[in-house]
């Protein structure tokens, strides 16, 4: 089988597609956050599919779920959902703005 130049371009373009996605997916493991969300269900915490879906459409989502990541959960502001919180900086890996950011985006996404 021989793999043209048009075929090499196309794959490479699905993979530069895929692969911020996979980045952040990948993020979000590595800080941790798999621990207690799920993409689908909830577990310790609510699943990213219900965090989406809470946030669609607000303005203020970015900031307020960026925060979130960075701080952790019920502080004075900040979003809380059941009876556990989300960890802060002091009990799990830290988290630049940026980061935040990404998976902010990942998390929207699903």
């Amino acid at each position: 089988m021989k793999i043209n130049a048009i075929s090499i371009a196309v794959l490479a373009g699905a993979l530069g597609v895929c692969a911020p996605a996979f980045a952040d997916a990948t993020l979000v493991s590595e800080k941790q956050c798999m621990q207690c969300h799920k993409v689908k269900e909830d577990f310790a915490g609510p699943s990213f599919q219900k965090i989406a879906a809470r946030w669609k459409g607000k303005k203020n989502a970015e900031e307020m779920l960026v925060a979130t990541i960075r701080k952790g959960s019920g502080r004075e502001g900040l979003e809380h959902w059941g009876k556990a919180r989300m960890p802060d900086d002091s009990e799990r890996p830290l988290v630049s703005e940026d980061e935040a950011k990404k998976m902010v985006k990942w998390i929207l996404t699903q």
